[in-house]
């Protein structure tokens, strides 16, 4: 009996994001480390590039790129991050792709960040493929479990993205509102998801079991063609390259 193919995710991934630049602690270098063990029999990891300083105007004033380029260590890793996010959206027409990269992003808007975020790595992603007309419209979906107010910002007045943030006070309502938002998800050219893993039972949101994040992988991918995850929270560093390997293995079995 043949082996059935299950295919490797691509990943994007740099030893920069290891780098421990200031921020509070909780965002530390160890998130990413300890998602990379764990996942490295499933993935084919790639070197990101950063973004160029046209790439981050797309979304951000001068006014917020000047706050982060005044500490170039930070500069120089959100830079990176956001490159990550980017190439992931670029390389998810050929199939799935995960950006693990740090800082996160879904905080930041047009004019403002925060949350541990400096520039928005998925909208900067989406905007552009959008910018390049090689979509003409995207869904964003945001798994974390603090609302991204920075994603809504930066979208909130273009019709061709659709943000949609999955909040719920149990878990079978989470995973029944994240039903609900991926009803018309096929209709776009394109998915991105904010992939945060703070829901999770032991860590701040006290939601989510590990078996969940596959479950919500595979119904994401399921969903559309084109799907791209971007690395957002996810502070219990005990579980969390658990999580994310059951999330990636979702996302595996929903493409094989």
């Amino acid at each position: 009996m043949s082996r059935k193919f299950v295919p490797k995710i691509t990943t994007f991934y740099s030893p920069i994001f290891l780098r421990d630049y200031p921020t509070v602690d909780c965002e530390a270098p160890e998130r990413v480390s300890a998602i990379h063990s764990e996942v490295a029999e499933l993935v084919i990891f790639l070197e990101p590039e950063p973004c160029n300083i046209e790439d981050l105007r797309l979304c951000h004033t001068d006014s917020v790129l000047a706050s982060v380029q005044r500490y170039s260590e930070v500069f120089e890793v959100a830079r990176v991050s956001a490159g990550a996010a980017i190439a992931a959206a670029e390389r998810c027409f050929k199939g799935p792709t995960f950006s693990l990269a740090r800082p996160p992003g879904h905080h930041a808007g047009r004019n403002f960040n925060g949350g541990f975020c400096f520039f928005n790595n998925i909208a900067l992603a989406v905007q552009k493929l959008l910018t390049a007309n090689r979509i003409g419209s995207a869904l964003i979906v945001d798994i974390d479990l603090h609302y991204g107010n920075g994603t809504f910002d930066i979208f909130k007045d273009d019709q061709r993205v659709t943000f949609r943030n999955i909040s719920a006070p149990s878990r079978t309502e989470f995973l029944s509102n994240l039903d609900n938002a991926l009803e018309d998800a096929a209709g776009y050219d394109i998915v991105g998801c904010s992939a945060g893993f703070d829901t999770y039972v032991h860590d701040w949101g006290a939601l989510l079991f590990t078996q969940d994040f596959k479950t919500i992988g595979s119904k994401i991918t399921s969903s559309n063609p084109h799907v791209f995850f971007v690395l957002e929270g996810g502070y219990y560093v005990t579980d969390l390259g658990r999580n994310v390997h059951s999330f990636l293995q979702g996302i595996q079995e929903a493409c094989s």
